[in-house]
């Protein structure tokens, strides 16, 4: 009996913490999260990805292929996500969290998972899901052009916008050319 009221107690008290931290909690997107927090949802959205994107990704693309995926990352991505030699756009710095600069981060993640992300979005992140508007071959180009994002140089990048007519203006170069 005693361990029985020791359970109820701590449910209860689990539950008045679960109450308070509902009526209290700022969702503010200007309200930083805290490390915690943010250590805490980007394990539970690496793990829901990795436990559903499975293990059938590709690894190669034609160049046409690469362009396609281009033109869909200059069209849709880089507002929130940047580019080599592209500054952050305001909408990405007023996100909580911010945005990942997938030239730099897209290598943490297999072809299969970049895939799932991008067909299913991630919730509460502002990643949209693509899937409903977009078909997985032009899901695929674009994760093929994600997957080779962190080794075009700044240089290049603007080449390929000239080259392939990306609009160029979403947002400044980090530095001159």
């Amino acid at each position: 009996m005693k361990y029985l009221l020791g359970f109820i107690a701590a449910v209860v008290l689990m539950v008045i913490g679960a109450i308070i931290f509902a009526a209290t909690y700022n969702v503010a997107a200007s309200a930083r999260g805290s490390t915690l927090e943010f250590g805490i949802l980007h394990s539970v959205m690496r793990n829901s990805v990795r436990a559903r994107a499975g293990e059938d990704g590709r690894e190669t693309w034609t160049e046409e292929e690469l362009r396609k995926g281009f033109e869909q990352y200059d069209e849709m991505c880089i507002i929130c996500h940047s580019a080599p030699g592209k500054e952050r756009r305001p909408i990405s710095k007023g996100m909580d969290p911010e945005p990942p600069n997938l030239a730099e981060t897209s290598k943490q993640w297999t072809t299969a998972q970049l895939f799932w992300i991008i067909k299913n979005g991630i919730k509460m992140t502002g990643m949209p899901a693509f899937g409903p508007t977009h078909s997985d071959a032009e899901i695929w180009n674009l994760v093929g052009f994600v997957h080779r994002l962190p080794e075009i140089t700044a240089d290049k990048f603007l080449a390929m916008e000239r080259e392939f007519g990306g609009s160029g203006d979403h947002g400044e170069h980090a530095h001159s050319h």
